[in-house]
């Protein structure tokens, strides 16, 4: 690296690799780079700076924004990278609306290695000190003081007025007219636009959605079950029926206040807005997705704000504004909320699609109340209003006139196409349980275990790197075993009280007899116990396949860049006992089965999946996984 080119402040903050590719590229060009001020963009964990690129060449300067992505687009196809969707989202807007409201790429990408890209963007309306971020404001109207909010004073008049304004250019802006999408999507299609992956394993809802599994669900503070919108979002109740016709263009896909610039220097001008960060931009998404989102975003950063009284009074007056309702909440939220809700009507105008909007818009607050359930940034405290918005939003589309009756046998959509196994002429080394656990580890969380037995045998899964990784580059051992502990706890599989030794910061036993481990060749490994009766160990198929899904969202939530596709290891260890097949949960008189001995069946790592596969068909892949383990284990048996 060339002194000079990159200065101490800026490379202070960068990673190594990210310091290298800015001073390869910069060498080239005849640039270099100085710091000007770090931001802070909202909760994102991404480096955002403040730079100036001086061309020595050309002689001239410019102040540039300079984003490096905490983690890495492996997996997903470059057309879907942070810069593509930039720059698309730059080149299909009007461009009026391009050249006054989104900030604009420049120059190429700079490959990081590992998946990522850094970026520079121009500033946005091109004098950084006339704007600030649309949080900065909302705290001014609320009153909490802070070193942003310090000169910038703004009434809940003018807040609820940006926001709406805000949407109008969205809407009118971006869009022009109301448009629908060319086909009718289904329930469970239209949810997914708004929650993605996320049911599936590794996915921020998947643990909380296997709590919530039936039709109907009963939460506390309501009369009555209500619709449960997890199970509304994998196809119960309408199953593949095609109910929704869309209303469908161009969408931020993150629409929030830091995620929106607003020109408040001499003066406030709702007009002078400016979007940022266009990661998750779509051509045609849902249009009622960005207001539901902005909408709920306001409301997490401030809940806290409200009395008891007036969040149970927000539930009804979120889903169907009332003036009965309106006294009893704060008059900016009631300006916000109107303002929201008048830019879209007035959008609508003339259009004749003001009961899609109704319709959509319930299911865009259930979508996004959701993806705040799934948010660590979000207040556990608040976790229960959010879900009681996400059923009352189901439950008041599924009565709504237009929308035919729930059909309770109504069968989950079926996927399109198997995911794209391939094969690997030889199988790829795998490290297997008993090589993971240390003697001591394995006899201390056995020692904890209520069933001793249940310790000595686990369903192991374990997902290999291919291609194979170099030894990874050396990690604080507290952070990795806080990488671990989290991910096994977020994904249910160490219980919130559960003891868990770590002697070995790459390995996280739990006292159940569940793990977490992450060798130095990247390959990432989880095991749970198996069920027992009073024979032994038993493998069922339903109880194998939660397991399963438990495993790989807990591997799939460990943080870390790596390859784009895994080879995939599982297996039992017996511990040398008796494994038998049937129900694990069957009554004793019922539970009578033949004994079968088998060594310890395993299926090797001999076929890839890619990353994204994994992610987003991860319940396909268990299913499919069980099947070829009870298969094995019966030919074992059957040899024996």
């Amino acid at each position: 690296m060339e002194e000079g080119i990159v200065d101490a402040a800026l490379a202070a903050g960068l990673d190594a690799s990210a310091v290298e590719a800015l001073s390869e590229m910069a060498a080239v060009n005849g640039l270099d780079y100085k710091l000007d001020r770090w931001l802070v963009n909202g909760r994102s964990r991404a480096t955002v700076a403040m730079v100036f690129e001086n061309d020595r060449r050309m002689g001239r300067s410019l102040r540039l924004l300079l984003k490096v992505p905490a983690t890495d687009d492996t997996g997903i196809r470059l057309t879907k990278t942070e810069y593509a969707l930039h720059s698309r989202a730059y080149a299909e807007a009007p461009a009026e609306f391009a050249k006054a409201h989104l900030t604009k790429p420049a120059r190429e990408p700079v490959r990081l290695g590992g998946g990522r890209f850094l970026t520079f963007q121009h500033v946005a309306g091109d004098d950084l000190e006339s704007v600030e971020v649309l949080t900065v404001l909302l705290d001014s109207v609320l009153g909490t003081p802070s070193e942003e909010t310090a000169g910038t004073a703004c009434t809940s008049a003018e807040f609820a007025g940006i926001c709406g304004t805000l949407v109008s250019g969205v809407l009118g802006g971006w869009n022009g007219r109301p448009l629908t999408a060319r086909g009718e999507l289904t329930v469970a299609e239209f949810l997914r636009l708004h929650i993605q992956d996320q049911l599936e394993p590794g996915g921020r809802l998947h643990a909380l959605s296997r709590e919530h599994r039936t039709d109907l669900i009963e939460i506390a503070g309501e009369s009555r079950p209500l619709v449960n919108p997890f199970a509304l979002a994998r196809g119960a109740l309408f199953g593949d029926r095609r109910l929704v016709r869309a209303l469908v263009g161009r969408t931020h896909g993150d629409l929030h206040t830091d995620n929106a610039l607003v020109r408040v220097r001499p003066a406030i001008d709702a007009a002078a807005f400016h979007l940022i960060d266009l990661a998750l931009y779509e051509s045609e998404g849902p249009v009622t997705r960005d207001p539901a989102h902005l909408l709920l975003y306001i409301l997490a950063r401030r809940m806290d704000t409200l009395s008891a009284s007036q969040r149970e009074a927000l539930l009804d007056y979120v889903l169907a504004p009332d003036e009965r309702l309106a006294g009893r909440l704060p008059n900016w939220l009631v300006e916000v909320i109107t303002s929201l809700d008048r830019a879209f009507l007035g959008w609508l105008e003339g259009s004749g699609l003001q009961p899609e909007w109704r319709r959509q818009r319930l299911l865009s607050l259930a979508g996004c109340a959701m993806l705040f359930l799934g948010r660590k940034s979000t207040n556990r405290e608040d976790h229960p209003w959010f879900m009681r918005l996400a059923a009352r939003a189901a439950d008041r589309f599924a009565a709504m006139p237009g929308v035919p009756a729930p059909d309770p046998d109504a069968a989950p959509p079926v996927a399109e196409r198997p995911p794209a196994w391939r094969s690997l002429p030889e199988p790829l080394p795998v490290t297997w349980l008993s090589g993971l656990l240390r003697p001591r580890t394995a006899a201390r969380t056995a020692a904890r275990t209520a069933a001793r037995t249940a310790a000595r045998t686990a369903v192991e899964l374990h997902l290999v790197p291919y291609p194979p990784l170099e030894l990874p580059a050396a990690t604080r051992p507290e952070a990795l075993e806080e990488r671990l502990l989290t991910a096994g706890r977020d994904a249910r599989l160490f219980g919130e009280e559960e003891k868990v030794d770590q002697e070995d910061p790459a390995v996280a036993a739990g006292s159940s007899g569940a793990g977490l481990a992450l060798t130095r060749t990247g390959q990432l490994s989880a095991w749970t116990g198996l069920p027992h009766d009073e024979w032994g160990p038993v493998l069922d198929r339903d109880d194998l396949a939660e397991r399963l899904r438990t495993l790989l969202d807990a591997l799939l939530r460990v943080p870390r860049p790596g390859s784009a596709d895994f080879g995939i290891a599982l297996g039992i260890e017996t511990g040398g006992l008796v494994v038998s097949a049937g129900h694990a949960h069957a009554p004793p008189h019922d539970a009578t089965r033949p004994r079968r001995m088998a060594g310890p069946p395993r299926l090797l790592a001999d076929e890839i999946l890619a990353r994204h596969e994994l992610a987003s068909r991860g319940s396909e892949v268990a299913d499919a996984l069980v099947e070829r383990l009870m298969t094995a284990f019966y030919r074992g048996a059957d040899e024996r």
